[in-house]
């Protein structure tokens, strides 16, 4: 059955070809087998998918995703990494601090358009667990808990219907727009496009909805009123 799926390594990471005349829930089947045989190896890695010999509908795509995060792995299309790479204008890193958010060597596309508007986000039905590492060019949502340890950026929004106790980057590297909301909101670091916040000595979070903004040069944390983010 796994002669119907090929996952190969490549410079950019792992790459998933699917059978272009296999029936999708056959493929689904070889690709869990795949998967099962080797749990650790696969667990947190990001899958490209080539979508040169077949395209996926929204529901394949959905079953796809939900497979890959019970090994909490990530998947994208070829063509958005091939034209990620085309439209790469230079290399920016973030300032250089001491901070496991912070890689000098670290290269990032630079995005033509708020990547908030993409229909690219990527959601995540689990607990980030302290060690694991969640990078995303657009919006990340969690449904649980970012554990301290655990690390989320992303190049948009990140939302956390949870406790939110890790370290976060929401607008990297440079989207002053982009909010960080959590049902609890206790990061050990966050970041808004080049701006950093730690909370104070013997800080206690409050149990409430809270959102994070950039407002007049500054990163601001406010009570999120009715599920909406305060105006800027």
């Amino acid at each position: 059955m796994q002669g119907y799926i090929a996952i190969k390594g490549t410079r950019s990471g792992l790459l998933l070809t699917l059978e272009p005349e296999t029936p999708f829930g056959e493929l689904l089947d070889a690709l869990a087998e795949r998967l099962s045989e080797a749990p650790t190896f696969f667990r947190g890695a990001s899958l490209t998918l080539d979508t040169s010999r077949r395209s996926l509908r929204v529901s394949e795509q959905i079953q796809l995703e939900n497979l890959l995060a019970h090994y909490q792995m990530s998947v994208q299309p070829l063509e958005k990494v091939t034209e990620a790479r085309r439209d790469a204008k230079k290399t920016i890193t973030l300032p250089l601090e001491s901070s496991p958010l912070t890689n000098p060597a670290r290269e990032i596309v630079r995005m033509q358009r708020d990547p908030r508007e993409s229909d690219d986000t990527l959601f995540l039905r689990r607990t980030v667990r302290s060690g694991q590492a969640i990078h995303h060019h657009s919006n990340v949502v969690v449904l649980g808990d970012v554990n301290p340890g655990a690390e989320i950026v992303a190049g948009g929004d990140i939302v956390v219907w949870g406790v939110l106790r890790g370290m976060v980057h929401a607008g990297y590297p440079d989207h002053e727009d982009a909010v960080v909301c959590s049902l609890l909101l206790s990061p050990v670091q966050l970041r808004i496009a080049h701006l950093l916040s730690r909370p104070p000595e013997g800080f206690e979070a409050q149990p409430r909805p809270e959102v994070a903004t950039i407002r007049h040069g500054q990163i601001v944390v406010e009570t999120w009123i009715s599920g909406r983010p305060p105006r800027k």
